[in-house]
C-alpha cells in the first residue's frame, strides 16, 4: 500500500509508559474520523493501527478555536507500546489509506548519491518535489502552468501539511524536521523547489549567517536522493549571501554545474503586491535558460487594488483610524525608511501597488499594506482570499474549510508571488525542452549521414560500401 505521508516525531512519557500522540493531520491522511473504531496491532518492531468495526478503541476528538469543527486525535500509551518503542525516542509514522505503521526513526546516509533519471523520454509533466513545501502555494503556481505535477514535499508545521495535502492528493509527504528525513522517504522527481528556512542571515546572532544552521547539506542530500535534473531555490535576497547557501551551492555544483541567480520584485513582473525575493536555478546540463523578461508596464496599464479585489471589497473588519494602531503608524517620521508613505502602509482602491504580506501580517506594522475605506475614515486588513488574488495564487488553490483566518494568513505570508514562480517554471521547462529537441535533431542528422553511406544494390538489397 502506498505511503502518502511520513510523520517524524518524538514520543512522550506518561505514568512510566511511552506515550504517542497522533494529531489530526496524520489521522486524516489515513482516513480516520472522530468516533471511528481502531485496531492496534503490536509486532516485534512496529505498532500498526487500522480501521475496525470494534469500538474497544476509538478515535477521540480535538477542538480548537481556529477550526470550524472537531478533528480526530489518538493516543497510544501502554506497557505493550513501551515494549516496542521507548519514551522520548524518535519515531516515523508511515501513513497510507486506512493504516498507520509506527516504528523507530530510520537513520540516513549523509553521502547518498543517486543517478538521475528524467521522467519519460518525451518530456511529459515534470515531477515536482518541494522542500519545505509550506502550504503548497508555490507548488500550485508551477502546476498551474500545466508542465509540472506534485509528487511530494516536506514541512514541519502541521497546518502547512494540512493545506498541502488538501490540494495535492498524490505523491508522498513528510511531516517533521528536515534534518531527520531519511532519503528513502524522498520520492523520485525531475525538479526540486527549495524555499529554505527564513532565518536572520547576518554576521552575528544565533544562526551566524547560517554557520550553525547546517541545513545546506541536508537540502543537498534530499535533492540528490530525488534524482532531480533541475533545482529551483527561492528566499529573501540576504539568504544568497549566507554561509548556509554557500554550503548548499558548493555541494550541488559538482552535479549541477550550471547556476543562474537573480533578484526579482513581483511588482516589476506586473503584480500589484510587491515581493522582492532572490531566485536561483541549478541545471545538470547546459541549457539556454533565460530569466522571465520584466515587462516594464506603464502606469496606465497596471491593475489597481479594486480591480483585483472585485465587488466584495467592502466585506471585512473595518476599524477607525483615530485611536488605533494605524494612527500611530501614519504619524511615523524621521530620516529612515520606516514611514507610512514610503511603505504603502495605507492604500486605496485606486492604488496600483501594495507592500508584501509577511508571515506576521496580523501584527499591524508600517511595512505591510492595509486598505483605506474610500468614503469613511477607517481601514481594515486584507482578507486571506484577497491576499491570494493580489499575489496571483491560482484560483484552483483552496484552504481546508476548518482552517482559520490566522493560519491562512501565515501560510500566505510564507509563500511567494504566483506570477514569478509560474514564469520561472515556464522558463525552466522551455530551456529543458530546447536542450532535448536540439539533441533529437542532432541524433536525426547523425542517422541521416549514416544512412547515406548505405548502397542500394540492383536487387533491392541494402549493403555497406567497402
Amino acid at each position: 500500500m502506498a505511503v502518502k505521508l511520513v510523520r517524524n516525531m518524538i514520543t512522550g512519557y506518561h505514568r512510566e509508559n511511552t506515550r504517542i500522540w497522533i494529531e489530526p493531520t496524520s489521522l486524516e491522511a489515513a482516513g480516520f474520523a472522530v468516533g471511528q473504531g481502531v485496531k492496534q496491532t503490536i509486532t516485534r518492531d512496529a505498532i500498526i493501527l487500522t480501521r475496525s468495526d470494534s469500538m474497544e478503541r476509538t478515535i477521540s476528538k480535538r477542538k480548537r478555536p481556529s477550526w470550524a469543527h472537531p478533528r480526530p486525535l489518538f493516543e497510544a500509551c501502554s506497557k505493550e507500546v513501551t515494549a516496542v518503542i521507548h519514551a522520548r525516542e524518535r519515531i516515523d509514522l508511515l501513513i497510507s489509506d486506512g493504516m498507520i505503521v509506527i516504528r523507530r526513526e530510520r537513520s540516513f546516509d549523509l553521502f547518498f548519491v543517486e543517478k538521475p533519471i528524467l521522467q519519460g523520454v518525451e518530456l511529459q509533466k515534470l515531477r515536482l518535489y518541494s522542500a519545505p513545501a509550506g502550504g503548497g502555494l508555490a507548488t500550485s503556481a508551477l502546476c498551474d502552468s500545466g508542465f509540472y505535477e506534485a509528487v511530494g514535499g516536506l514541512d514541519m508545521w502541521p497546518a502547512a501539511i494540512d493545506a498541502y495535502m488538501h490540494n495535492f492528493r498524490g505523491g508522498s509527504v513528510y511531516l517533521g524536521d528536515l534534518t531527520r528525513k531519511h532519503t528513502g522517504y524522498v520520492p523520485s522527481a525531475d525538479v526540486c523547489w527549495l524555499s529554505p528556512s527564513c532565518v536572520r542571515y547576518s554576521s552575528i546572532g544565533v544562526m551566524d549567517g547560517g554557520v550553525t544552521e547546517g541545513h545546506g547539506p541536508h537540502y543537498a542530500r534530499l535533492v540528490l536522493a530525488s534524482g532531480a535534473s533541475v533545482v529551483m531555490i527561492e528566499q529573501v535576497p540576504q539568504y544568497y549571501k549566507s554561509t548556509s547557501y554557500a554550503q548548499l551551492k558548493k555541494l550541488l555544483q559538482p552535479f549541477f554545474p550550471y547556476v543562474h541567480e537573480k533578484v526579482i520584485d513581483a511588482y516589476a513582473l506586473g503584480s500589484v503586491a510587491s515581493r522582492t525575493r532572490g531566485y536561483a536555478v541549478f541545471f545538470r546540463e547546459e541549457t539556454d535558460f533565460e530569466w522571465p523578461q520584466l515587462p516594464n508596464l506603464p502606469e496606465h496599464r497596471r491593475m489597481n487594488v479594486k480591480q483585483v479585489l472585485g465587488k466584495d471589497w467592502e466585506v471585512g473588519d473595518w476599524r477607525p483610524i483615530e485611536g488605533t494602531t494605524m494612527e500611530g503608524l501614519l504619524k511615523k517620521s524621521g530620516n529612515n525608511n520606516f514611514k507610512a508613505e514610503k511603505n504603502h502602509t495605507l492604500v486605496s482602491l485606486e492604488s496600483k501597488r501594495v507592500s508584501a504580506f509577511p508571515y506576521s501580517y496580523g501584527k499591524v506594522q508600517v511595512t505591510s499594506s492595509y486598505l483605506k475605506h474610500p468614503e469613511k475614515d477607517c481601514w481594515r486588513m486584507f482578507r486571506s482570499d484577497e491576499m491570494m488574488r493580489l499575489m496571483n495564487i491560482p484560483d484552483s488553490y483552496e484552504f481546508p474549510d476548518y482552517m482559520g483566518e490566522s493560519e491562512r494568513v501565515k501560510l500566505i505570508g510564507q509563500s511567494v508571488d504566483g506570477y514569478v514562480v509560474k514564469s520561472i517554471g515556464i522558463s525552466v521547462i522551455t530551456a529543458m525542452m530546447g536542450t532535448r529537441y536540439r539533441s533529437m535533431v542532432s541524433d536525426s542528422r547523425e542517422s541521416d549521414e549514416f544512412s547515406h553511406q548505405l548502397i542500394h544494390e540492383a536487387n533491392g538489397q541494402v549493403a555497406f560500401p567497402y
